[in-house]
């Protein structure tokens, strides 16, 4: 398909990032692309999403790859996955794929779902701090995201979402529900309850959000939803305030740099310093300005505050707070030129196993199975207008409206947006500059 239309085809469908952030996929399609890289590393423990849609639909996610490649010009597709992936699927290195995808295997290392870590480990190119994989001829989409550029071309918009349901529950699974159901009603299909002491993240363990299940909804941008034990440090962490772990900088932070020596960016060269940062936003100081405003390359990937920090303070609520004040002012770090990786990066990168011991959810990874779609039923359903990075989406329809399953409800917006379209068929109820919501007259 020609690149216009193939850009213009994913837009109509509403296709985003899977996972992450949630970028408009068109808007990444450009000339002067030589690889498009799918990212099914599976960055967090306990997620099985990614390898369960490979296992089910490899054909169909290299074909929507390959849909990207060839309107872009591109020379290759490789699908990176982690060994541990690739040794449950029967997958070599280098292995031919359909469409004539390639794998590229990655070592079982957090958080190698970083595309900037990703692309290096798989292509040894580093992209300059700041800049976009496009800066070294790469385009990076998710797996779950090039299945959905798949269904694009056969006309088939994103009504659908796979998630895990895992970490403290009986069997974890890999199901299939329509994008925007509520969290409580995926978790009650499931038959899934929430222990007392326990949490629900929206996420990984590492880099997701504590949410509350009886307000919360699937986005699409949701990879699973985990039931984890308050405890553990992964949640504690989360739970903790920021101001009172930024208040013991001052008087807990020795400076041992350790946050810095295995960040995973800075062992690429980036010049993340998250200990000099950290001691700026504790002083109350501005520090130097260059130095605050490599924040804006942090990855939120919490290694600097889950494997290396010893003393309790959370070097990631500092990196966190400074690059979302960088963000509302619309500035941050950029140079014109790629950085050198750090000699010893081989020997700083943090295993997988040993990373799951330290945030305590080793217990909790068990291989999830695939269990299909999910019936869901409620009688409300809550359709956000910015589930994606960029303007939000332009309501189409009025109060009153009856639509169908997968008909257009919102348009994308001139500029970075995306469409949406109803999950299920129903009638509009109200419509406002945030929301869309729809009622089916289901049970709640």
């Amino acid at each position: 398909m020609e690149l216009d239309l193939l850009r213009d085809t994913i837009e109509a469908a509403g296709v985003i990032g899977a996972g992450g952030a949630g970028f408009p996929t068109h808007r990444k399609l450009a000339r002067g692309i030589d690889t498009v890289l799918v990212n099914a590393a599976e960055c967090e423990p306990l997620l099985y999403t990614d390898f369960t849609i490979l296992r089910e639909h490899l054909d169909r996610v290299c074909e929507g790859a390959r849909e990207l490649c060839d309107a872009m010009g591109a020379a290759q597709v490789l699908v990176a996955m982690k060994e541990h992936t690739a040794l449950r699927l029967g997958v070599a290195q280098g292995e031919e794929l359909p469409c004539g995808a390639r794998a590229a295997l990655l070592p079982d290392v957090y958080p190698m779902g970083d595309e900037i870590i990703m692309i290096y480990q798989a292509l040894g190119r580093v992209v300059p701090p700041g800049q976009l994989p496009s800066a070294v001829g790469v385009v990076v989409v998710n797996a779950e995201t090039a299945y959905n550029v798949s269904n694009a071309v056969r006309g088939v918009p994103v009504t659908e979402k796979w998630l895990t349901i895992g970490g403290a529950v009986e069997h974890p699974v890999v199901v299939r529900v329509p994008v925007n159901c509520g969290v409580r009603a995926v978790l009650r299909a499931a038959g899934v309850t929430v222990p007392a002491g326990h949490v629900v993240v929206d996420g990984g363990p590492a880099m997701g959000n504590i949410v509350n299940p009886a307000s919360a909804i699937v986005t699409k941008k949701t990879k699973a939803l985990l039931i984890l034990p308050e405890e553990i440090p992964a949640i504690a962490n989360k739970a903790a305030p920021v101001e009172r772990l930024l208040k013991r900088v001052p008087s807990a932070c020795c400076q041992c740099m350790y946050c810095t020596e295995l960040c995973p960016r800075h062992l690429l060269g980036y010049p993340l310093q998250p200990h000099k940062t950290l001691r700026a936003v504790g002083a109350g100081a501005p520090g130097n300005p260059e130095e605050l405003l490599t924040a804006s390359l942090c990855s939120g990937c919490g290694v600097c505050t889950l494997m290396a920090c010893c003393q309790g303070i959370a070097p990631s609520a500092a990196m966190t707070a400074v690059k979302q004040s960088l963000g509302r002012h619309r500035i941050g770090y950029r140079a014109d030129g790629p950085t050198k990786p750090d000699p010893e990066r081989d020997f700083r990168m943090v295993p997988v196993s040993r990373f799951k011991s330290r945030i305590g959810v080793a217990k909790f990874d068990r291989e999830a199975e695939w269990a299909g779609d999910l019936p869901v039923a409620q009688a409300l359903w809550r359709l956000p207008l910015s589930q994606h990075v960029g303007k939000p989406s332009e309501p189409v329809v009025a109060v009153g409206d009856e639509v169908a399953a997968g008909q257009l409800i919102a348009r994308a917006r001139e500029g970075i947006s995306a469409a949406l379209h109803a999950p299920v068929a129903g009638t509009i109820s109200r419509v406002t500059d945030t929301e869309i919501e729809m009622t089916t007259g289901e049970v709640k």
